[in-house]
């Protein structure tokens, strides 16, 4: 909130006495008032004779000269002027004084003179109208009439203004409802006893309820119980009022968080420490991490645990130790196309054309297509048979990597290390119509579980790939390194959970089609192929599933074509037990 602009109310309390006026102004002025208020007039431009209070009046007159000397006086003493204005006298003073007025109150009784009232706001001087006592009915329509003749800004003065001010009579709530309603600064004319204890007190309550202005009687003495007295503070009085006003805009602040606040919160808060031994290159996630309080001051705070993991741990890191910038990185992710040309069931298969386009470039434009722009990376043998494989980077968007030609394991390390990628999603060459949605999905699950592999319960049969953390490789080849089974890497990691984190996906529904054979082997899974591309006419460009689904559902005679080709891995009972017999390691290897 705004610093509260306190003015000092001299009114009537001179008593028509330059002198005395004087005092006033240097009274506020050091109580610490923002600016003093004076009410001008001439008692004949106000009122006739037979006017009850026409004498009172004569009596508190004072000249323009005498006039032009206080608001210079108030103007050196560093405080704004403000001036209530009641009849024609005091608007041509206002003319003449025009550039040393900060701003205008307009009475309640001047808003009844049209005449007088437009003058007033043609000064286009900053505005306070008293709104105490006044019906919403009445607001809407005085506030109504004045926004239309008038842009500047415009303060509504809630306060009762009986003399002196009942404290029950005060009804601060209004305030806030007032501020809300007419979505303008509202400020609070007080008037209460100012023998009573709440006189010093009710200012500082308005302002903590929104009031941005405060408006408060001054005079030097009131034991006088001259002209105004009632709701008057002495000057010591006021200043104390300003004293606890500033005071409170120190407890209410602003919205801004203060830097001590801040540090106090940074020194205390939770770090980020690591809950066991990480090794470089490891996950680093919710499960391996453990909250804190660390005086290490770079250390990553729990409040941003959601926005910076998973990360990859790039050096060892001790159990129970916090867990700094310098220690982590954000993981790098490629997906690794894995092919070779050596089949003896099809031939040459990812040279063959499906729709006019290799197969081989039919999977890499799918997997070029996953949301989120992963580098995709063909990785085969550097052997001479398979170098026809290392044409197919699609104009340089496909880096090719080439390796051991039986370890697929090290192979996808050496495709790790050539891009720096801590993940690498595996896909099979033999696959042209992998799925970039499902992609998508097994990569997003597997940096939420942090797990060394990442695979699909169920799936359609030549769709999904799976996914590994370049740290479960490395270890992987450690602990068996030549790898006797590599082309079934999964194997490894199914039959080692106590080696290894697994974290099995469970697809959605709509995606799993056990009856659907997607992959290419055989003759006829070229063909089966063959017929979708030429019936979608999918030219350069990925095929996502939706589309692919859709299809075979209104076509489920072409799915027919390669139904009950036998798969390997799943099929061949005598295969499957050599296979989890050889990829089975030994425990504390």
């Amino acid at each position: 909130m705004a610093k509260v602009k306190v003015i000092a109310e001299i009114a009537n309390a001179h008593l028509g006495d330059p002198g005395r006026l004087r005092e006033l102004i240097l009274a506020a002025a050091g109580s610490g008032a923002d600016g003093v208020k004076f009410q001008w007039f001439h008692y004949d431009s106000l009122a006739v004779p037979d006017f009850i209070h026409y004498q009172t009046y004569i009596d508190l007159f004072i000249g323009k000269q005498q006039w032009a000397e206080a608001v210079q006086l108030a103007k050196d003493a560093g405080m704004e002027v403000w001036v209530d204005i009641y009849d024609e006298w005091g608007a041509g003073l206002l003319t003449e004084l025009e550039s040393q007025v900060d701003g205008l109150k307009i009475p309640t009784t001047v808003l009844q003179s049209l005449p007088l009232t437009l003058a007033l706001l043609k000064f286009d001087k900053p505005l306070l109208i008293g709104v105490g006592g006044w019906l919403e009915e009445e607001m809407d329509t005085q506030l109504s009439y004045i926004r239309s003749h008038y842009k500047g800004p415009i303060v509504l003065m809630h306060g009762f203004q009986g003399y002196p001010t009942r404290t029950e009579d005060s009804n601060l709530s209004r305030i806030a409802h007032i501020k809300q309603t007419y979505q303008l600064e509202v400020g609070f004319a007080d008037h209460e006893d100012a023998d009573h204890e709440m006189a010093v007190d009710l200012p500082v309550y308005a302002y903590l309820l929104g009031a941005s202005v405060i408006e408060k009687h001054i005079t030097l003495n009131r034991a006088e119980k001259s002209i105004d007295y009632y709701s008057a503070l002495e000057p010591e009085e006021f200043r104390r009022m300003v004293d606890k006003l500033r005071r409170a805009e120190c407890v209410q602040g602003s919205l801004e968080i203060k830097e001590s606040e801040r540090s106090y919160l940074e020194d205390s808060s939770l770090r980020i420490v690591s809950r066991t031994e990480l090794s470089p290159g490891q996950m680093i996630t919710p499960e391996n991490i453990s909250y804190k309080r660390s005086s290490v001051p770079d250390a990553f705070m729990v409040r941003n645990a959601s926005v910076q993991f998973p990360m990859i741990a790039t050096a060892a890191i001790p159990a129970n130790t916090p867990i700094t910038p310098g220690k982590v990185k954000a993981p790098k992710i490629c997906i690794a196309v894995i092919c070779r040309l050596k089949s003896t069931r099809l031939r040459r298969k990812a040279l063959r054309e499906i729709h006019g386009i290799p197969a081989i470039e039919r999977c890499l434009m799918n997997c070029l297509a996953v949301p989120g722009g992963y580098e995709v990376v063909l990785a085969t043998s550097d052997l001479p048979d398979d170098q026809p494989l290392t044409a197919f980077n699609l104009n340089h968007k496909v880096k090719v990597v080439t390796g051991d030609p039986d370890n697929v394991a090290a192979r996808m390390l050496s495709v790790a290390e050539a891009v720096q990628a801590d993940i690498v999603v595996r896909v099979t060459g033999d696959n042209p119509a992998i799925s970039p949605e499902m992609l998508k999905l097994l990569i997003d699950r597997h940096l939420a579980s942090g797990a060394d592999f990442t695979y699909a319960k169920e799936s359609t049969m030549g769709t999904v790939g799976d996914v590994f953390t370049v740290e479960a490789l490395r270890r992987l080849l450690h602990y068996s390194n030549p790898l006797t089974h590599a082309e079934y890497l999964s194997f490894y990691f199914f039959n080692n959970p106590h080696l290894f984190n697994l974290n099995a996906v469970d697809l959605p529904a709509e995606w799993v089609h056990p009856e659907w054979r997607l992959t290419m082997d055989e003759i006829q899974d070229l063909e089966l192929f063959e017929e979708i591309y030429q019936a979608l006419d999918v030219g350069a460009r990925p095929l996502s599933f939706e589309e692919l689904k859709e299809f075979l559902q209104g076509h489920p005679e072409v799915a027919e074509r390669n139904r009950g080709i036998q798969v390997k891995w799943r099929d061949d009972t005598e295969l499957v037990k050599e296979l989890n017999a050889a990829t089975t390691l030994k425990k504390g290897l």
